[in-house]
């Protein structure tokens, strides 16, 4: 069988057409959809509202009590 040694060079340039360009696209897509307000910022939530008033805290809230 032939034996082939990827030079670094190569191993380089593997690793940005394999991890780095996909990312490149991800964002660039993300940015126009953005750009373009098909994708809206999510939006704030009310002054009164506290994390800590969900359903999940007023059940251990109860336990704790009994």
């Amino acid at each position: 069988m032939n034996e082939t040694s990827a030079s670094p060079v190569i191993v380089v340039l593997l690793f940005v057409l394999r991890c780095l360009v996909p990312l490149a696209i991800l964002f660039g897509i993300s940015y126009l959809l953005r750009r373009l307000g098909l994708v809206a910022e999510s939006p704030e939530p009310p002054a009164e509202y506290d994390e800590s008033d969900t359903p999940s805290s007023e059940k251990m809230k109860k336990k704790k009590e009994s």
